[in-house]
C-alpha cells in the first residue's frame, strides 16, 4: 500500500486536531493512550502506508512506563504546598496508578527493576484491562460522535489495528502529537483542582511528568565515563569537568530517555551540536559503539532505572534519520561544520 497523499495527511492533522479540541479529557488516560501508539508506531511500524497491528500488552507496558515518573510524590517546594501524589483525573485516583503504586514501592521507583518484578505481569494485565475499558473506547469520540481514524473500534481480541495510512502519519508527524498530548496533560493535571495543594503559584511539571534533555544525568556521565575511555564521544578528546550527557537522538526528535541513546560529551560539541542529528561518521561510531559497549550500557543504565533496549533505539535512530533525509536535515559533523543526510545513512543504521 502506498503513503497516503498530502490530502490525506491533511485530513488526519484536522482530525488530530479536533481530538483536543472535541474530545473529553476527564482522566489523563487518553493522552496517555496517544502518545503509546505514536511512540509504538516509531519503533514498530514503517512508512510503506500499511496498517500496523499493536498488542495490547506492548500498549500497557507503553502506558506503564508514561506514567511510571508520576507515581511518585510530587512537590513544587512552594510555600503552602504539600507533597503527594498528582491526580489524574476529578475523582477517586487513576486505576492505572493504583496499579502501578505498589510495584513502584517494590522496586524503588526503578522501572528496570519493576520489570524483573513477580507482580509486573499482573500489573500489566490490570492496566490493559483498564485501557480496553476506558480510553480505546472513548479516545476516538469527537463532538459526541465515535469516528474511529486511528484504529478500528470495537479492537479485534488482545490487538489494536491502525488502519492504513495511521502509522506512517504518526511516525511524520511525531513531534506535533507529542506536544499536543504532553501539554494537554500537563495542563489537565495544573486545572484539576485536587492538585492545587502540590502545585501552588509555580511548577516543573513537564520535567516531572515526562523527563527533559535538562534533567540531572550525573550518574549516567559516570557510568560512561569509563566505557568511552573518559573520552568525548565526538571529538575524543579527554573529557574534563565540563562533560554534558547527549542524547544521541536529539530530545527534541524522540523526547525518551534511553539507555542506549546517552552518549557522554564535552560541553562545547553538546552546545554546538545542539538539536541536530549526528553527521554519517558519527552515526557509523554509535553503532559500532552499541555493538562493542552496548550489553555493558544497558546493564549500569538499567540499575539507574532507565529503559535499556539498544534494538529499540536503533530501530528510532533508523526513523529519526529517515525522516530528516526526507525533509533535507543538515547532519553534525564538529564545530560550526555540517553536511547534508544521505541515503547512506539509512544502510548503516540498518545494518
Amino acid at each position: 500500500m502506498n503513503p497516503p497523499s498530502a490530502e490525506a495527511q491533511i485530513t488526519f492533522l484536522q482530525q488530530i486536531q479536533r481530538l483536543f479540541a472535541e474530545g473529553e479529557f476527564s482522566a489523563t488516560y487518553k493522552f496517555a493512550l496517544l502518545l503509546a501508539i505514536a511512540e509504538l508506531a516509531v519503533e514498530y511500524g514503517d512508512d510503506t502506508g500499511n496498517g500496523l497491528d499493536l498488542p495490547m500488552l506492548l500498549i500497557g507496558e507503553k502506558v506503564a512506563e508514561l506514567y511510571w515518573r508520576q507515581v511518585a510524590e510530587y512537590g513544587s517546594g512552594q510555600p503552602s504546598t504539600i507533597v503527594a501524589i498528582l491526580h489524574q483525573n476529578h475523582g477517586a485516583q487513576a486505576a492505572v496508578v493504583e496499579h502501578l503504586h505498589t510495584l513502584y514501592r517494590h522496586s524503588a521507583g526503578k522501572l528496570s527493576q519493576a520489570r524483573n518484578h513477580p507482580r509486573w505481569q499482573s500489573t500489566i494485565n490490570s492496566i490493559v484491562r483498564t485501557i480496553r475499558t476506558m480510553p480505546l473506547r472513548y479516545l476516538q469520540v469527537l463532538g459526541g460522535k465515535l469516528e474511529p481514524f486511528l484504529y478500528d473500534y470495537p479492537s479485534p481480541k488482545g490487538i489494536v489495528h491502525l488502519k492504513p495510512g495511521v502509522a506512517f502519519n504518526l511516525r511524520r508527524y511525531q513531534g506535533l502529537i507529542q506536544q499536543l498530548a504532553r501539554a494537554g496533560w500537563i495542563e489537565h493535571i495544573r486545572s484539576n483542582k485536587l492538585n492545587t495543594p502540590m502545585l501552588g503559584q509555580i511548577d516543573d511539571l513537564e520535567s516531572f511528568m515526562f523527563g527533559s534533555a535538562r534533567a540531572s544525568l550525573s550518574d549516567v556521565a559516570k557510568a560512561l565515563a569509563p566505557i568511552q575511555d573518559h573520552r568525548c564521544f565526538y571529538c575524543k578528546e579527554k573529557i574534563d569537568q565540563r562533560a554534558e550527557v547527549d542524547h544521541f537522538i536529539p530530545w527534541v526528535r524522540y523526547p525518551r530517555d534511553t539507555a542506549h541513546n546517552f552518549v557522554l560529551a564535552h560541553r562545547g560539541c553538546n552546545n554546538d551540536k545542539r538539536d541536530y542529528l549526528a553527521g554519517q561518521d558519527h552515526l557509523e561510531t554509535w553503532m559500532r559503539h552499541l555493538q562493542d559497549r552496548g550489553p555493558e550500557i544497558g546493564e549500569r543504565l538499567a540499575n539507574m532505572g532507565f529503559v535499556a533496549d539498544p534494538h529499540c533505539s536503533i530501530h528510532i535512530a533508523r526513523w529519526a534519520y529517515q525522516q530528516g533525509i526526507e525533509m533535507g536535515y543538515l547532519g553534525w559533523i564538529a564545530k560550526g561544520r555540517i553536511e547534508p543526510l544521505t541515503d547512506k545513512c539509512l544502510s548503516i543504521v540498518s545494518g
